[in-house]
């Protein structure tokens, strides 16, 4: 099975802060990449909220113009939730555009998933069993929600 890395290039809606402000949109505090699928990671610009439901949409990069069938995806995410009650969570979403979801929705990252409490973590997410011609996953929407429980 080929393997392809693509990163988010556009935003839809988004309502978390940039930290610090500045970059014009919201992905570009989340394109460089992660250790897990290649890149180099910065933690010195990213996206936060302590709001219940609050969410952001991110478009991704086409993907090869050789991708054929696409039966897995695997989410590279690194983070970090900052929650002593631990019963905060990142809940992560594939859309196909119009709204329809991905099979497999939704994942969701919690604070152990990503090492504890205030501990920068990377974690993969895996939606397999698909089947989804090139055209199809390059119109898919990454929705991810901070959710408190």
């Amino acid at each position: 099975m080929a393997t392809a890395n693509v990163k988010p290039n556009s935003d839809g809606t988004v309502q978390w802060d940039m930290d610090p402000t500045g970059l014009a949109d919201h992905y570009t505090y989340l394109d460089e990449g992660t250790n897990l699928g290649g890149g180099s990671p910065d933690d010195s610009n990213f996206v936060r909220t302590m709001t219940n439901n609050e969410y952001e949409e991110y478009g991704f990069e086409d993907s090869p113009g050789d991708a054929g069938q696409i039966t897995q995806i695997d989410l590279h995410l690194r983070g970090q939730v900052n929650d002593t009650l631990n019963a905060a969570y990142i809940r992560l979403e594939l859309y196909h555009s119009g709204g329809t979801p991905v099979t497999g929705n939704p994942k969701d990252v919690s604070q152990a998933d990503l090492g504890g409490h205030g501990v920068t973590g990377e974690v993969t997410k895996t939606w397999s069993g698909l089947s989804l011609t090139k055209t199809q996953f390059d119109s898919l929407v990454l929705v991810q929600t901070f959710k408190t429980s």
